[in-house]
């Protein structure tokens, strides 16, 4: 403890408070106050886009925008009488923030193909993220800069986007073309204001932004984040006692110019400040976590290529988590590079990651390579990835080219076929495994949404049975073919007496089949919501599923066959401008194999103040036959079970650049045999003199986080964190008893001290 203290002391004698004004003459002060903002380019007709009508904007709305060698100034003033309420909780920086807010969104090539958005919430809570067609990513960060204030019915926010935020194309003519589009949202009567007329739902979203023609400003920057960090392990799964680490490195992020970045890391701090949530997976397919690293968030657009259904050819997790199958844990990285180009129609990028394979360690090398050429309603792409693992004697090649043609104003085509090599030479390492294989996969998407009212969507795509793109990428599954379709109405338009506000109706019916013919899912599906004046909502959803077979279940050793069933489904959300707000499902599925699956959830907030929030979930679900596979008897176990999960979080801003978080997380797990059985040739479950056994599982985790900001991007943090694991071949637990247990047997207790600064 003293080492920590010591720690925290000293970063806070030797790193300054950055003030948070930035521009020659304009104060980032929340007051419009400057004469610069006299001259300003001012946008005033707004309408409304939540609900989609296009009317003219409910409550006025301005917005002043300066453009000069600095950066990009955007200041808001929000009419709006006391009569509304007025909501102005504060949240940590990308959370969702839950209150009034202003959004500038902003294309800086003007191409439609990505934008950047900056969200200021009525207490200056920020959040950030990139904005691609078809899709939006929270996981980038920028330095920029806000404040918001308040007189009478008026609130106001003022933001600066400097130029260096992001690499964009230059221009020759000293002229270059951007995108706005500005949004402002009044949370207590779920209303979305904007300008120009444009929204997510339609397919030329970013097609729609306000073209804007500005001065072409030369920006080059070099940014520095050296970091130094102590953990003191506590405890260990081991039971080896206290072992104390301290860890230093250094992040870069170089802008030569306008549009150009490289993006470097010496001995990256990859460690967690913010804990992953519990997982308890017992299904044969693996669990996609989100990042929280800064270097792979960190310009990181031009990479992102996902597939509709979840898969991604990059999914950086898999960097620095050691091999797959492999008990050894996390491998250190030594060195990390990405670089990228933007240019009038073709962006180019790369990135590269050594890990460390010294003294026996399983590190590997990463390489990826992104081409995109951009003509006019139409992208395409080439997406390279390389990994290569010495101590496995294996090498894996993934191959992309992908496109998005803008047809119409109303039609949208996009698609991606892809192609992998494996190449794995057998050692003791990899249990004297050769693979050599080569495959494809592929798919295409079709969207057409020939008014506000009405969309529709058709998708389809094929995995070969041996491509395998999970050495670098995200895979849920190979070996299939699906076909799906969609239709959703939206109506937005209802009397003036009436209390909803707005509809939606979404049917749809999806089939899948693995390469050898067999059916895995043919299902249909309704969905119809409510969005009600007093922010309420309500949503009943039916589906039904026609019988088909299980392929993966048993890990290789048989098909099940699945009968048919079906579901029924309840959502709820309170009032959200209430200071006690809550969301609530109930599902009920059915099928003659699995009985009934009863499941429960409901997640409230209580704001007790502007700066403090207590949140959480709470889920229960009984099982009534859970099918598992059990390895150890390579047989299939039917269980009779309660699974419980508990995520509490209270969240404390004692002053704008202090946050403390305390995030507590419970996963229980009941679980009582009624029945073991084989596989037959024909799919059925035969019994089994073969006996598993009951199990009882309390997975709980506890991370009390407090960070000071020194500047923007510049953090000071002291973490502590513990973990606790209980398995048993008991059951009938007790909720209590397992949640004890699990709270008992720690596995893991540390504490970090953290410090992370911009220079």
């Amino acid at each position: 403890m003293p080492k920590i203290y010591y720690l925290l002391r000293l970063s806070l004698s030797i790193f300054f408070i950055t003030a948070l004004n930035a521009g020659a003459d304009i104060s980032i002060d929340g007051v419009l106050d400057e004469p610069e903002w006299v001259k300003a380019e001012i946008f005033t007709d707004f309408v409304t886009v939540e609900p989609l009508t296009g009317d003219a904007a409910k409550y006025a709305t301005e917005v002043r925008m300066i453009t000069n060698q600095d950066g990009i100034f955007v200041g808001f003033k929000n009419y709006q009488p006391a009569s509304v309420k007025r909501i102005n909780r504060q949240f940590a920086r990308d959370s969702q923030i839950e209150a009034d807010r202003n959004v500038v969104s902003i294309d800086f090539d003007g191409t439609a193909k990505a934008g950047y958005d900056f969200t200021v919430g009525s207490a200056n809570s920020q959040q950030d993220g990139i904005v691609t067609p078809r899709s939006y990513s929270a996981d980038w960060d920028g330095t920029w800069y806000s404040q918001t204030s308040s007189q009478g019915d008026y609130w106001y926010s003022e933001m600066h986007i400097p130029w260096t935020i992001a690499a964009m194309i230059s221009s020759d003519t000293g002229r270059k073309n951007i995108a706005v589009w500005f949004s402002r949202v009044v949370f207590e009567e779920s209303l979305r204001f904007a300008y120009p007329n444009a929204f997510y739902s339609r397919p030329t979203f970013m097609e729609d932004w306000q073209p804007l023609t500005v001065d072409q400003v030369s920006a080059s920057t070099l940014d520095w984040f050296p970091y130094a960090s102590y953990a003191s392990n506590l405890q260990d799964a081991s039971g080896d006692g206290a072992d104390d680490q301290f860890n230093a490195g250094l992040d870069f992020i170089w802008r030569p110019n306008s549009n150009s970045q490289l993006t470097g890391a010496f001995n990256p701090d990859f460690g967690q400040v913010e804990s992953d949530d519990l997982v308890v997976n017992f299904s044969a397919f693996e669990t996609f976590v989100t990042e929280k690293r800064p270097f792979f968030t960190e310009n990181q657009s031009l990479f992102s290529v996902n597939v509709p259904n979840g898969d991604r050819m990059i999914y950086t997790r898999r960097i620095g988590a050691g091999p797959a199958g492999s008990s050894d844990g996390l491998v250190d990285i030594d060195i990390a590079a990405k670089l990228s180009h933007f240019g009038e129609s073709t962006d180019m990028g790369a990135f590269a990651v050594i890990e460390d394979s010294a003294n026996g360690s399983l590190g590997g090398d990463f390489f990826s390579s992104r081409l995109q050429y951009k003509a006019e309603g139409l992208s395409l792409g080439h997406s390279l990835t390389y990994t290569e693992r010495p101590s496995f004697d294996r090498d894996a090649i993934v191959h992309g080219v992908d496109m998005i043609w803008q047809k119409d104003s109303n039609t949208e085509v996009r698609g991606q076929v892809m192609a992998s090599d494996i190449q794995q030479r057998g050692n003791l390492l990899n249990s004297q495994v050769n693979i050599d294989s080569q495959d494809i996969a592929g798919w295409a998407l079709w969207t057409h949404a020939p008014s506000d009212e009405w969309q529709y969507a058709g998708f389809m795509s094929h995995y070969g049975d041996q491509f395998d793109m999970n050495d670098m990428g995200y895979m849920r599954r190979n070996d299939f073919n699906e076909l799906f379709t969609s239709i959703q109405h939206d109506q937005q338009q209802f009397a003036a007496d009436s209390s909803v506000l707005s509809t939606t109706t979404v049917v749809e019916i999806g089939t899948t089949e693995n390469g050898a013919g067999d059916r895995l899912t043919l299902f249909t599906e309704w969905d119809h919501a409510w969005t009600f004046k007093s922010t309420r909502k309500l949503a009943l959803e039916a589906g039904a599923r026609a019988a088909g077979w299980d392929d993966r279940i048993s890990r290789g050793n048989g098909l099940l066959r699945r009968p048919a069933g079906y579901w029924l489904e309840a959502r709820y959300d309170s009032p959200r401008g209430d200071d006690l707000t809550f969301q609530s499902r109930i599902n009920y599925e059915y099928d003659s194999l699995e009985k009934g699956v009863l499941s429960l959830s409901v997640s409230p907030q209580l704001y007790l103040a502007e700066t403090l929030t207590l949140s959480g979930s709470l889920r229960f679900k009984n099982l009534q036959h859970w099918m598992i596979w059990d390895s150890g008897n390579q047989q299939l176990g039917g269980y009779q079970a309660q699974r419980y999960s508990a995520d509490l979080r209270l969240d404390w801003y004692p002053s704008s650049r202090q946050e403390v978080r305390l995030k507590f997380q419970w996963i229980g797990i009941d679980a009582k045999l009624v029945g073991d059985y084989q596989l037959n040739n024909l799919g059925g479950l035969t019994a089994s003199d073969i006996s598993s056994s009951d199990f009882g599982h309390s997975d709980t985790a506890l991370q009390v986080r407090y960070r000071y900001q020194l500047a923007p991007l510049s953090d000071v943090f002291l973490v502590y964190s513990r973990g606790g694991y209980f398995n048993t071949d008991n059951s009938d637990l007790a909720v209590v008893d397992l949640l004890q247990e699990g709270w008992d047997s720690v596995q893991v207790e540390s504490i970090v001290a953290k410090v992370r600064y911009r220079f």
